[in-house]
């Protein structure tokens, strides 16, 4: 693995120990240690990226029941970061993508040409 992309998945476990603090502190009223968050969220960045992005939700449902928390609170929860951590990627990435074409960081480059853009998305 390259020190880029060591960069990258620390950027994602902070990104993912965001959101999940911030659902937890919205919908649950409850504090958790920043240590099991942070251990919720390397753990689910590992299992949502590396796995399966359902098997990460339902990994972080088990988890939150097993905290205690009720039904619809660990539901909400779940859905809640996993959806932001995504969306988090995505928003991420092209910035990383674009500052990596503009700038030649090697391993953020875009290296794709239109011809390729177009045949992925099925116009030609």
């Amino acid at each position: 693995m390259q020190f880029i992309d060591i960069i990258i998945y620390i950027l994602f476990v902070v990104l993912y120990y965001l959101f999940l603090k911030t659902a937890l502190e919205v919908f649950t009223y409850k504090e958790l240690r920043s240590y099991s968050i942070l251990a919720i969220s390397i753990a689910e960045v590992v299992v949502s990226l590396g796995i399966n992005l359902f098997l990460g939700v339902l990994m972080l449902f088990t988890v939150l029941k097993l905290l205690k928390l009720n039904l619809k609170e660990a539901f909400v929860v779940a859905f809640t970061a996993e959806f932001g951590f995504l969306l988090g990627i995505i928003v991420v990435m092209f910035i990383l993508t674009t500052a990596g074409t503009m700038f030649g960081i090697e391993g953020l480059e875009f290296n794709m040409t239109w011809d390729e853009l177009l045949r992925i998305a099925g116009y030609r």
